[in-house]
């Protein structure tokens, strides 16, 4: 069973507390959430690890491996 990132990880690893802004920096990195019945983001640790390898592994048309974008601090989730 994967775990739920709480508030403050969710807050880490977004840079944000608002669940609107939270929404939309995960949905801009490729982050899958569920919206909880108090419309607030929730994620596992698999769902953001499985979406940094898979981003990891992507290339472009030229074969060069696309980067992280900004808006994900992979350094601050683990505390």
């Amino acid at each position: 069973m994967s775990e739920i990132l709480t508030d403050t990880q969710l807050h880490r690893l977004t840079g944000t507390k608002s669940p609107d802004t939270q929404k939309q920096v995960l949905k801009e990195n490729q982050i899958p959430y569920v919206r909880r019945k108090d419309g607030k983001p929730a994620v596992t640790w698999e769902m953001v690890n499985q979406s940094q390898l898979i981003y990891k592994n992507r290339l472009d048309s030229k074969g060069v491996s696309f980067q992280l974008p900004t808006g994900i601090n992979m350094d601050a989730v683990n505390g």
